[in-house]
């Protein structure tokens, strides 16, 4: 976290737990982190990689997309932003390494550079009552789109609220939340920005996670991130016959439980006799013991009773994508 959003919160009170029907709220994005992609082959270079339909991108414009391995598993699911001379990849920060080093595996003779330009960015999220308004920031009115202002990138995200995440230069960005907190915008945790993916069912790969899931296992083909029309990736063919061919056998819930201790991604929930019945994707604190949970589950297990570390009671299951 910056000096400066330090000092913020030195300044300004925290709320843990926001309702973000009653005002407007920042939140710092240090977890995340931004990969560049660019040159004269970028733009080839990714679409015969990832999930999603690179192509279809336009200027300030992004989408869910993913990497597989050739097994179709998930290596990582980010954010893709096409700007005016490069590409840009909103990802954990500490998937960055990883897949900088995965996707350097096949540059080989494409005029292409990849580089990690965490450092200089930095990231917040904003949002924004339903019914409130917002003079001095030219926000975007669709989901996965952007508006450009003042050197700084505000995507809208799917959310029950009005969602954007912003980036841009250290300094921008820093006076762009002097200036919101000066217009009475309140301050949240990052972890606010984590349920907001929780509830939309905007699944998170992670490092103990990353090779464990398909597409499938998280309906990441069924919020926009696999596009069936284009060319051929890594893991393609196995992800194309699973969908026009088979059923998957796992797919992606939300639940809660009540706990003072976070489960940890890829931890597996069983049965009342230790059976394995999947593995949790996100977690995080909904409230002061509550929990929400996005789980990939068998589906021929959705019926039985689940717990976590053995007595931990999973509850509130709800099917993210239709039968």
């Amino acid at each position: 976290m910056t000096d400066f959003w330090q000092s913020l919160l030195e300044q300004h009170s925290v709320t843990q737990y926001p309702d973000f029907d009653d005002g407007n709220y920042l939140m710092p994005l240090s977890q995340l982190g931004v990969l560049q992609v660019q040159g004269d082959d970028a733009a080839a270079f990714l679409q015969n990689l990832l999930t999603n339909d690179v192509a279809a991108l336009t200027v300030n414009q992004s989408q869910l997309n993913g990497f597989c391995n050739v097994k179709g598993r998930l290596l990582a699911i980010f954010l893709l932003i096409r700007r005016a001379d490069c590409f840009q990849i909103v990802v954990p920060q500490n998937m960055c390494a990883g897949l900088q080093q995965r996707l350097s595996m096949y540059v080989l003779r494409s005029k292409v550079t990849i580089s990690d330009i965490s450092e200089d960015l930095s990231l917040i999220g904003l949002a924004q009552s339903v019914d409130a308004t917002n003079h001095n920031i030219k926000l975007p009115d669709k989901n996965y789109y952007a508006t450009e202002q003042d050197n700084k990138l505000f995507i809208k995200l799917p959310s029950s609220t009005n969602r954007y995440l912003c980036l841009g230069q250290t300094a921008d960005v820093d006076a762009l939340c002097q200036e919101l907190v000066e217009q009475h915008w309140l301050l949240a945790e990052e972890s606010s920005w984590q349920l907001f993916d929780i509830d939309m069912g905007l699944a998170t790969v992670l490092p103990d996670t990353k090779e464990k899931f398909t597409p499938q296992q998280l309906n990441f083909e069924l919020i926009g991130g696999v596009s069936f029309n284009k060319g051929c990736y890594p893991g393609q063919e196995i992800v194309a016959r699973l969908h026009y061919l088979g059923k998957p056998s796992r797919r992606l819930f939300s639940a809660n439980c009540v706990s003072d201790k976070l489960p940890e991604p890829g931890q597996e929930f069983t049965d009342r006799d230790g059976s394995i019945l999947g593995h949790v994707v996100s977690a995080q604190f909904s409230s002061m013991d509550n929990i929400r949970l996005l789980l990939s589950l068998k589906l021929t297990e959705k019926d039985k009773a689940m717990f976590i570390d053995n007595s931990v009671v999973v509850n509130d299951l709800q099917a993210l994508a239709p039968d």
